[in-house]
């Protein structure tokens, strides 16, 4: 013995479901745009970690007798970035003794540009990710 008709109880259901998918949404709409910046952030990490190491390459197998040979490695640097803006890249490098056996280190900072409003007011409007290496002269 119900007290409603049966289209009542249809009509206040679906109701209900417009409610939840209003307060919802907003939610899993920052979930999925969150997920895709870390993705962006994520490869311009590992990106910018292979600059880093194909740089400390050839500077170590360059750079053993020739201080100058910094041209050489930012020009390897700058193509190993892949699809990423060499503007928003620095980079560094520290040798040790130009001589076989000392040290070579090659870092890169990229500044990554967050792109979604809600999460750049959390972040910040950019990111910056960090590739180092370090090579022994040969």
């Amino acid at each position: 013995m119900h007290s409603r008709e049966p289209r009542q109880h249809l009509a206040s259901e679906r109701g209900q479901s417009t409610v939840e998918l209003a307060l919802l949404l907003p939610v899993i709409v920052l979930l999925l745009f969150g997920v895709l910046e870390f993705g962006r952030v994520f490869n311009a990490w590992i990106v910018v970690t292979q600059a880093s190491r194909e740089g400390a390459r050839i500077g170590a197998t360059q750079c053993a007798t020739n201080a100058a040979c910094s041209g050489n490695v930012e020009a390897w640097v700058n193509n190993s970035l892949g699809g990423l803006d060499p503007a928003n890249m620095t980079w560094d490098m520290t040798p040790g003794p130009y001589s076989a056996g000392g040290t070579l280190q090659v870092t890169v900072d990229y500044d990554v540009a967050i792109t979604t409003p809600v999460i750049s007011n959390l972040v910040g409007n950019t990111l910056t990710v960090h590739g180092a290496t370090s090579m022994r002269l040969e």
